[in-house]
């Protein structure tokens, strides 16, 4: 249900810091606890403590006290710039929230209005990228730029990295989704180009608190978002069952179209890191990127999955708000 009042946000985004800080449960738990309690009829924290101890599950776990924590967690993040959104709010993506597990809270730096653009297009790939794999990202990444998408990549050393420099250099705007909270952007070498996504009106988003390092699995999970904020995928390099390919699974999942670069010809004369696209495209769960005669045919079915979603979002919206 999508949430109108600002202190139901509020609400929302105390409880589900403190579940978080306290790891208490897991996301589709607390999306649990957002549907069934009334956070509109919440005034203050009391009140959200009283309706906590009359849940079975939760009243054990947290206290008033907690509460306080995470309240105070709330305004800390609020300091360093860092807004959360809760599912079911007016600010919360449709198109992200549509997918399969979403996630409860959502942490954003930066330019917060630029969602209203989303549905953009991910563009992702290895971290071990070939020279040709890197023009190859700079030319597709013009081309979606121009067509009117955000960019939403993962901010990792390689594609990643080449992905968002690329949009800067066109002039556009760029998500760089993250597997830690977001006090500060990591990779360390990629700071400045983090700090830079935030200056020319781009955001980074996670959907982890302050505090939170990154884990293998929360590279592997932060996928799941990157799909769930676009319209399709890119995969531009990618070796056998690397992170990278995760993408396309998530992607699959969510019915959204997925794009692989491979050689254009056998041989890979190019030298890309291909193994993977190759895969993907021969078990038919990506279409084939191999030219620039490709690209107007990639544009089209972008288009075509964005009014699709937009179709979806719609009715979802609809639904909620009868």
């Amino acid at each position: 249900m999508r949430v109108e009042t600002v202190h139901s946000d509020e609400f929302k985004n105390i409880l589900g810091l403190a579940i978080q800080m306290g790891k208490l449960s897991s996301d589709q738990s607390v999306l649990k606890f957002f549907e069934i309690m009334k956070f509109d009829l919440i005034r203050d924290l009391n009140d959200l403590s009283e309706m906590i101890s009359s849940i079975g599950a939760l009243s054990e776990k947290i206290n008033y006290n907690d509460l306080l924590i995470a309240s105070a967690e709330l305004e800390k993040h609020a300091l360093n710039d860092i807004s959360l959104i809760p599912f079911g709010s007016t600010r919360y993506p449709l198109c992200l929230e549509v997918t399969p597990n979403p996630p409860a809270i959502l942490y954003i730096k930066g330019n917060e209005q630029i969602l209203n653009d989303l549905p953009g297009v991910a563009i992702v790939g290895s971290r071990d990228v070939s020279p040709a794999g890197e023009e190859i990202t700079r030319r597709i990444t013009s081309q979606v730029v121009n067509a009117g998408y955000v960019v939403v990549s993962g901010l990792a050393i390689g594609t990643d990295a080449n992905t968002h420099k690329a949009t800067l250099q066109a002039k556009g705007k760029t998500i760089a989704v993250l597997a830690h909270g977001l006090e500060e952007a990591k990779p360390k070498q990629n700071n400045r180009l983090a700090h830079e996504i935030l200056e020319k009106g781009g955001a980074w988003i996670s959907e982890y608190p302050m505090g939170r390092p990154a884990m293998k699995q929360s590279f592997v999970q932060r996928n799941r978002i990157q799909v769930g904020l676009s319209a399709a995928s890119i995969l531009i390099e990618a070796a056998l069952n690397s992170g990278t390919i995760t993408q396309a699974e998530f992607a699959i999942k969510a019915k959204r179209p997925v794009f692989a670069v491979i050689p254009h010809v056998a041989g890979n004369p190019l030298n890309l890191n291909c193994e993977g696209t190759i895969d993907l495209v021969n078990s038919r769960m990506a279409a084939p990127l191999r030219t620039r005669n490709d690209y107007e045919g990639l544009i089209e079915t972008i288009y075509k999955s964005k009014k699709e979603l937009s179709k979806i979002m719609r009715g979802t919206l609809q639904n909620t708000l009868i």
